[in-house]
């Protein structure tokens, strides 16, 4: 690991010296849009008025352990031990790119998906994935791994016009994300690489199936045991109609 990190940082140190690495005092952040409701006097909900973007912003305490555990497992297995650059995976992927002549693999970590989200954009090209690990890496001095992580979760989208766990756990089960089961959390977090290929909505079986690799994945990393890993997976999917 400590040769691969190594590795990924003499990357980043040649590739910052032929074209300048950017600094993330300098980068601005985009403004996240955020969902806002409309009370009665009696305190009766009226209506949600959806700023571009149905999200609605949690800290990280909001935010149930299954759907942080059930993301990290299934999206970056060494979000809490690496600096904001996977080594091995950004190894993994420059090779496969380099072969290529284009950008087919990312090796993003979850900080590297909060900056692309926040501060790069989604644009495909080597010049903007040198970028993105470069913030990333800065990042992780500015942030602690619980803020990046809950950020994270904020901003990526759910599937079906939900952007953030608190909209998703809205859309899709009519819950709060304070209240999700594993099981939902499972679901959700499968679906944040593909969310119209994962929608339980659309693709019930996929969801069902993907659900499965994330309960896999956190039962052979530690963050549940058998039982959990078994009751949540017979649990049947039920989709809500958000109020």
């Amino acid at each position: 690991m400590r040769r691969a990190t190594a590795l990924s940082l003499l990357i980043l140190t040649v590739a910052g010296t032929a074209c300048g690495l950017p600094k993330l005092e300098d980068a601005q952040p985009r403004v996240l849009a955020q969902t806002s409701f409309l009370y009665a006097a009696d305190g009766s909900l009226i209506t949600e008025l959806h700023a571009g973007e149905d999200r609605v912003v949690l800290s990280d305490t909001q935010m149930p352990q299954s759907i942080k555990d059930a993301t990290v497992a299934i999206e970056d297995q060494r979000f809490w031990y690496h600096h904001g650059v996977d080594g091995r995976a950004l190894v993994r992927a420059a090779y496969i790119n380099l072969r290529s002549g284009r950008i087919v693999e990312g090796g993003s970590t979850i900080t590297q998906q909060l900056v692309k989200n926040l501060y790069v954009g989604d644009e495909r090209t080597f010049g903007r994935k040198i970028d993105e690990a470069a913030l990333a890496w800065q990042l992780e001095e500015q942030l602690t791994k619980e803020q990046i992580l809950a950020r994270y979760l904020n901003t990526v989208y759910f599937g079906q016009g939900a952007y953030g766990v608190q909209a998703a756990a809205r859309q899709f089960f009519n819950e709060d994300a304070k209240d999700l089961t594993l099981a939902q959390s499972a679901t959700l977090a499968g679906s944040i690489a593909a969310p119209n290929d994962f929608d339980p909505a659309q693709h019930h079986a996929r969801a069902v199936h993907r659900r499965g690799e994330v309960l896999d994945a956190m039962l052979s990393q530690g963050m549940i045991d058998q039982a959990a890993h078994d009751k949540a997976m017979a649990q049947p999917i039920h989709l809500h109609a958000p109020k």
